[in-house]
Formats: structure tokens, C-alpha cells, sequence
């Protein structure tokens, strides 16, 4: 529940502003073409994902030093103070291009905190649960990413639909960023109640932690790093279209009413939060390759057809096209969970996890909507986003391809500690 909550607040903090680009965009990049207006930022947002790498590799250094419990609490301290900068940033017509510039520092303050989240929260959860309930385990993290998602997106839904735009425009968009208050103090209350990790204390006590762990992870370990990359590339892009581009799109493409947009990501969302501990169990019970392929495989099949129906058809056929394409995240998220701590030695467990996981993130999670928004610019088809999903897919599937013998199979326990020379290999097919 700890790293459920704690993920819940870091993502509904972080992906706020995704939500409200539409109304952001003018109040700190006027201009009089929209599309550029919009770009730029979009780049804004993009830009707090170039923080995840150092953030996951001070959180990686942090939590494989001094503790899991140690990384979890800073983290989400950190995202709070971003999320309160957000709330009471100056506009452009107030302080000119000084607003720009404050805009970018509270969301690289955002993206500093993201980078240690979701990789120690996997990596505690790993450590903690059953042997043979890691996937199911894993999920919960995941539901807490995506229900902060959903968090997210029914609170710009509320506030539009409680907000006429001018208001909206005014005032309103800072409000979501004030709910994060009472989140962060609830986090911050239930993370300081839990333990420590029983496989770091392990390690402390064999007084075989790593003194170096980024130096040990990147020469002794290159080759899961990348795996993690790798699928990372595929779970980013399904994710990230899903939660932050096509609402967007939905707007821009489809001439859909913004409020009725927001509650329609807001649903969709919830049902990939729904869905994750059943897909947690099926990993459990399948192995976390297998349900990975599937997942990967429904994406790149649906995401051409999917986002042919959401434009011109209505609201209802939009909203099913979405929900529809938006079922294969799960599979992949629920997999990944699992797949990456049993990928890595648990002396570096934290820092790879969170490095691998975030340069994907950079390259195919953050860029989501800005590559989603630039192809349709470029090349004038508004049915292009769905073949970056696809080449994600892709990528995704050939990393899949080098696990064979490597990580989470599902029905058979990972040993506790892993010593520094031993070989992690768990059958997993």
C-alpha cells in the first residue's frame, strides 16, 4: 500500500500538466499559431523526462546505498515541492519570459523526483512480497501509477466542467496542482511506517552492499540494463500514448468538447487501473515474457484501426476505440513490473532498474505526445501517431526475444540476495 499510494501521488502530480496543455500552452507560450503554441509546450513536458535518468541514478545510488525506505520517502517529497511551484507560477503576461523559465524549473524539479519512484517502488515491492505473487505484487505499483493518471484526469475534468474557460483560463488550471497538498501529507505519513527491505538488510548485514553502484551497474550488468531499456521502449509508448497523447487527440483530430475528453481519458485510464491486478495474476501464472508478447502484439495489431474510429464516428465510438486500444497497456505494464527487479543483481537492483526504465521513458514515454503531435504536422495524416506505437511494439517484442532464460517465470522464487559473481537466470517461458 505504501508504494501504491506513493505512486499514486507521484504520477497524478506529474502528468497534471500533460492533462492541462491545452490551457497551459497560450498562458506561457502566446502566439498566434496554436499548433505552436501547443508544441512548445508539449516540449515543456517532454523536458522534466531528461531529469529521470539523473534523478534515477541519485535515487538508484540513494536506495542502493542507504535503503529502499530511505529513496521512497525523498522522492515523493520532492514531487510535492514541484507540484506546489506549479501551483503558483507566475503567467507570461505577468512576468513575461521569466514564466517560461520558472515553468521548466518546477517541471525538471517534477521530473528530478520521477526518476527514483516507480523503480523503488518496484524494487521494494520485489523484495518484499511472495515468491509466487511478485506479478500480482508488481501490478499494484502499476494500478497506483495509473489510477494517479486517472486521479489526475478527473480532477482537470472536474475543474473544467465546475469552470466556465474563462475561468478555467484564469485560475482554474492551478487548483488540481493544490489537491496534491493532502495527497503528499498522506504519503509521507504512510511511508514513514514501513520497513526496511528484508533482502537490503540482507545485504547490509553481509556488509556486501555496492560502494559504487552506478560504476558496478554499467560494468558488470550492461546486458539487463539494456533488457530493461528495451521493453521499456514498448511499455512507454503504449502507456504514454494512452495517458497523455490521445486525449489530445481526441480534441485536435476528432473536434471533441475538451470536458467531455477529460472524463473520457479519465475512464479509460481507470480501466487500465482496474485491469492490472488481473493481469498481475495471469504473469503469476503465465510468466512475465509471455504476457509481455501478447500485450506488445495487441498494441502494434490495434493501433492503426483504433485511431481510424476516433475520428468522425462520434464521442462513443472515439471513447470505445480508446478503450480498446488502451487494454494492451496492462499487459505490458503487469509484466514489466516483476520482469525488471528480477532482471538485475540485487546489489544495483534500484539503479538499474530506475535508469533503464527512464531513458526509455525519455525516448518513447515523454515524447509521446510532442513525436504523436509532430508527425501529424509534418506529414498531414492524422492516422500517423499509430506508427510510432507500432515501431515501439517492435522494439519491445526483440528485447523480449534475449529473455529466454532470464527473469520472472512466474511460478518459481528468486533467491533473496545475489551475490556480486552469481548468475540471475530464471526460466521464463
Amino acid at each position: 500500500m505504501a508504494a501504491s499510494v506513493g505512486t499514486i501521488v507521484e504520477y497524478y502530480d506529474f502528468t497534471l500538466y500533460a492533462y492541462l496543455a491545452i490551457v497551459v500552452s497560450p498562458l506561457f507560450f502566446p502566439g498566434a499559431d496554436p499548433t505552436a503554441s501547443l508544441l512548445a509546450s508539449l516540449a515543456v513536458f517532454a523536458s522534466a523526462y531528461l531529469m529521470r535518468p539523473i534523478g534515477g541514478l541519485f535515487f538508484g545510488w540513494l536506495g542502493d546505498r542507504g535503503g529502499r525506505r530511505r529513496a521512497l520517502l525523498v522522492s515523493v517529497l520532492l514531487m510535492g515541492i514541484g507540484s506546489i511551484l506549479m501551483a503558483f507560477l507566475p503567467t507570461y503576461d505577468s512576468v513575461g519570459v521569466v514564466a517560461p523559465i520558472l515553468l521548466v524549473v518546477a517541471r525538471l524539479t517534477q521530473g528530478f523526483s520521477a526518476g527514483g519512484e516507480l523503480g523503488g517502488a518496484l524494487t521494494y515491492v520485489y523484495e518484499t512480497v511472495g515468491p509466487q505473487k511478485k506479478g500480482l505484487g508488481g501490478s499494484w505499483v502499476a494500478f497506483g501509477t495509473y489510477s494517479g493518471f486517472a486521479l489526475a484526469a478527473v480532477a482537470v475534468g472536474a475543474v473544467s466542467a465546475l469552470t466556465t474557460p474563462d475561468q478555467m483560463d484564469s485560475w482554474g488550471w492551478r487548483l488540481p496542482f493544490l489537491l496534491a497538498v493532502p495527497l503528499l501529507l498522506f504519503c509521507l505519513w504512510i511511508r514513514t511506517r514501513i520497513e526496511e527491505s528484508g533482502q537490503f538488510e540482507e545485504l547490509a548485514e553481509k556488509n556486501i552492499i555496492a560502494k559504487a553502484p552506478v560504476r558496478e551497474l554499467l560494468r558488470d550488468h550492461r546486458r539487463p540494463l539494456f533488457q530493461v531499456f528495451g521493453v521499456g521502449i514498448a511499455l512507454n509508448a503504449a502507456g504514454y500514448m494512452a495517458l497523455t497523447y490521445i486525449g489530445i487527440h481526441l480534441v485536435r483530430e476528432g473536434g471533441y468538447d475538451r470536458t467531455s475528453v477529460a472524463w473520457t481519458t479519465a475512464f479509460a485510464v481507470s480501466l487500465i487501473a482496474v485491469v492490472l491486478p488481473a493481469a498481475g495474476t495471469l504473469v503469476d501464472k503465465w510468466g512475465s515474457t509471455r504476457v509481455g508478447v501478447i500485450g506488445m502484439v495487441y498494441s502494434a495489431v490495434l493501433a492503426y484501426p483504433a485511431m481510424f474510429f476516433m475520428e468522425g464516428n462520434g464521442l462513443l465510438v472515439a471513447g470505445i476505440a480508446f478503450f480498446v486500444l488502451a487494454m494492451g497497456v496492462p499487459l505490458v505494464q503487469a509484466s514489466a513490473a516483476p520482469l525488471f527487479p528480477a532482471l538485475l543483481d540485487s546489489r544495483v537492483r534500484l539503479t538499474g532498474v530506475a535508469l533503464g526504465f527512464n531513458l526509455s521513458t525519455i525516448l518513447a514515454g515523454g515524447t509521446a505526445a510532442y513525436i504523436a503531435t509532430w508527425l501529424i504536422d509534418v506529414t498531414g495524416d492524422s492516422l500517423s501517431p499509430a506508427y510510432f506505437l507500432i515501431a515501439a511494439s517492435i522494439i519491445g517484442l526483440v528485447t523480449m526475444a534475449t529473455l529466454r532464460g532470464a527473469g520472472y517465470a512466474g511460478t518459481q522464487a528468486a533467491p533473496s540476495v545475489i551475490l556480486p559473481t552469481s548468475e540471475h537466470k530464471i526460466e521464463s517461458f
